[in-house]
């Protein structure tokens, strides 16, 4: 897809410089998010780093077998990060590669709300793979990228043994070394050259591709200093910065936007505390259940959401709160069998680590963006798999998901008020059983009223999904919260690019570094010629 058909427009005040304002300010009100929502916000690429223009064109581009795939057709800004083809979200779920034969085997995880630049410039968020991070109940693994953590953030330098910032002028290192992690190891990883994604033979082939175009060589030259070489010599550390610079814009301003209806709602709170003044009663007791506060209107222990699905201990004031604890976990999900050529069930976690007590464990995800879609008829996937369509299905199945014990199934048959099914089990309140096909898609088991086994019956945290004792008005209000943590503004693709002399002011990073470019005396050779390879 060609994404450079859009026109070239010139803005007094940028819609990126208005999302940092929003961002680090707090100074404007929801009539003017709301108009820029209408209209879209589109960041003009000047006011970026040159690095993070390069990350989001690198993005954006058809770097693909057929010229027909990016990075943004798994990972669309309209919808929160996530594939953007509602069909195969309601079907396949994985995505069919540039190819039109291969086709993955999950859902692809949302590209927003892993890292990002706090007030003070400084990276916030996701860390590397650690699988001993503090946790109740003892050490458990975290951070890391992809849903098993695979992308544990030091691959590039420590795995693959890449010098990525040898050999070039200045103090590269000092700018742009908080760009390595799990970010660029997952660009690295590579859907450039995957054989069920992007598909390029190699990458050189993705270098190439890269020079061929307009801005490439001029930006990587801006961002690094040095010409655009894709030789055998270089192509290794040129592949790596190409993930380097896509980590920096997944980073940037324009990527992480903080400004849905919850925060929006928060900056122009009275008192800056629950429930909020914009906030409808459904949403304040929906965010009351997230985080477990007791109240007239709320039964303990909530629907425990917390557990999870928190960056910050700040009962969801936070100015930068992720709703995730970058940790993993299986909930139960029922295997899929609409993925196509019927994939065994995934193992997560185990796949990183080797451990049994890790298998089916899969990364929590953001739950910002969790709605974020086109159009209201737009079908979003959740789970790793996809298997949920729907939130509403999602939260009814955390709450009700643990099957009645022979005691609880007799209690239950003896039960008779809502009060005391309630009492016995939340599949007890709700009628629920297991079903006995556990090839049902989720609005057939929704139909049937019953759950499909896990596709990993192994370490279901049952802790935290299944019995959550919550009724219905309680899942409504739970899902009514999670929508407003969707953006008002959406990620758009880059205008075209334009040649354009360097600008010392779109090299800081944070260091007091002078970069010293290549000057080119013809755009239409903007390279060196290579030298005969070496190897």
């Amino acid at each position: 897809m060609n994404h450079d058909h859009q026109p070239y427009i010139t803005q007094a005040i940028s819609p990126i410089t208005d999302l940092r304002r929003r961002t680090l300010g707090y100074q404007i009100g929801m009539a003017t998010l709301l108009a820029l929502s209408t209209f879209g916000a589109q960041a003009n690429e000047d006011e970026m780093t040159y690095i993070e223009e390069m990350g989001k064109r690198l993005f954006f581009e058809d770097i693909s077998v057929n010229n027909n795939m990016s990075c943004s057709t798994c990972h669309t800004g309209s919808t929160g990060g996530t594939n953007n083809d509602s069909q195969t979200n309601l079907t396949d779920v994985a995505v069919t590669g540039s190819d039109g034969i291969l086709v993955g085997t999950l859902k692809p995880p949302t590209n927003q709300y892993a890292q990002f630049h706090n007030d003070e410039g400084k990276i916030e968020g996701l860390s590397n793979f650690d699988p001993n991070c503090p946790a109740f109940g003892g050490p458990a693994p975290c951070g890391g990228a992809f849903w098993n953590g695979r992308a544990e953030g030091d691959m590039i330098e420590g795995y693959h043994k890449i010098e990525i910032f040898a050999q070039l002028r200045g103090k590269y290192d000092d700018m742009y070394r908080k760009y390595l992690g799990p970010l660029a190891d997952q660009a690295h990883a590579s859907p450039f050259t995957n054989p069920v994604e992007q598909a390029k033979p190699t990458k050189k082939s993705v270098c190439e591709q890269v020079s061929k175009t307009q801005w490439g060589p001029q930006l990587y030259n801006y961002a690094f200093g040095t010409a655009l070489r894709c030789g055998d010599v270089h192509v290794d550390k040129v592949f790596a910065r190409f993930a380097l610079a896509i980590a920096a814009w997944q980073m940037s301003a324009d990527n992480n936007r903080f400004d849905s209806k919850r925060d929006v709602a928060l900056k122009n709170d009275a008192d800056g505390l629950f429930p909020l003044d914009d906030f409808t009663a459904e949403e304040n007791r929906g965010h009351d259940l997230f985080y477990g506060v007791f109240s007239a209107t709320t039964r303990p222990p909530g629907a425990r959401c917390f557990f999870c699905h928190q960056s910050g201990n700040d009962q969801g004031v936070g100015a930068f709160e992720r709703y995730t604890n970058d940790r993993y976990f299986n909930i139960g999900v029922p295997r899929n069998f609409e993925i196509p050529n019927s994939p065994e069930a995934d193992v997560g976690l185990f796949a990183t680590t080797s451990q049994e007590a890790h298998r089916g464990e899969h990364k929590v995800p953001t739950l910002r963006n969790v709605d974020k879609r086109p159009h209201p008829s737009f079908v979003k996937a959740y789970t790793h798999n996809g298997w949920f369509k729907s939130l509403e299905e999602l939260i009814h199945f955390y709450n009700s998901s643990t099957p009645m014990t022979p005691a609880q199934e007799t209690a239950c048959a003896a039960a008779t008020s809502d009060e005391e099914r309630m009492a016995v089990s939340t599949a007890c309140f709700f009628g629920k059983t297991q079903c006995a096909d556990e090839t049902l898609t989720s609005s057939e088991a929704m139909a049937a009223n019953c759950w499909p086994v896990p596709e990993v019956d192994q370490n279901v945290a049952r802790f935290g999904v299944g019995d959550l004792r919550l009724t219905a008005q309680d899942e409504a209000d739970v899902v009514a919260y999670l929508k407003t943590l969707s953006d008002e503004s959406t990620v758009q693709a880059p205008q075209p690019y334009r040649l354009q002399p360097f600008k010392e002011s779109r090299m800081q990073h944070g260091g007091e570094v002078k970069s010293e470019p290549i000057h080119f005396s013809s755009p239409e050779r903007p390279t060196r010629p290579e030298r005969p390879s070496r190897r």
